[in-house]
């Protein structure tokens, strides 16, 4: 299993965002640990309705202490994503080793107390990006990209890839 934390100041677009890829990519869930916890209620309304019409069992939480959350993923591997640590092609045969893996990312400029908690600093890129980015590319290279072909279940829709348009009908 896979859980994203995100640390730090995010809006309800960004918490959106986040969320959305951390699910598209495979994911079983996220947790926020915001400033600002008004958009709560918002987000896990909107990620309710994602799951009942998109399909999938997407977790979506809140919790206002980081560091307790980390001490409590006793048997997870927790890998905080910066620009600034071990490359991801050094570490990523080595992480898919771990059944359970606590992804963290930080809205903020780096957070030291992150560097303490975390078992790996992993650089997703030495290049400044997006927490939304740097989920997504270690998600795509943890499972080798067979998080494309993803079947969410209990779907009431489903998107018909084309060429051109957009095309969605009822899953059956």
């Amino acid at each position: 299993m896979i859980w994203v934390l995100v640390v730090g100041k995010s809006n309800y677009d960004s918490t959106l965002d986040l969320s959305l890829v951390a699910r598209a990519f495979g994911a079983s869930g996220i947790t926020f640990c915001p400033e600002d916890r008004r958009n709560a209620k918002k987000i896990i309304r909107s990620f309710n309705s994602i799951n009942r019409n998109w399909g999938g069992k997407f977790a979506v939480s809140f919790t206002k202490n980081w560091k307790k959350f980390i001490d409590e993923k006793k048997n997870y591997l927790k890998v905080y994503l910066t620009r600034y640590g071990i490359p991801m092609e050094k570490m990523e045969y080595r992480i898919r080793t771990y059944k359970n893996i606590l992804v963290i990312v930080s809205m903020k400029e780096s957070v030291k107390p992150l560097y303490r908690s975390a078992d790996f600093d992993l650089s997703i890129t030495t290049q400044p990006h997006s927490c939304a980015s740097s989920i997504a590319v270690f998600l795509h290279k943890f499972y080798n990209g067979r998080e494309l072909a993803m079947h969410f279940e209990n779907a009431r829709y489903k998107i018909v890839p084309g060429e051109h348009g957009i095309r969605v009908e009822k899953a059956r």
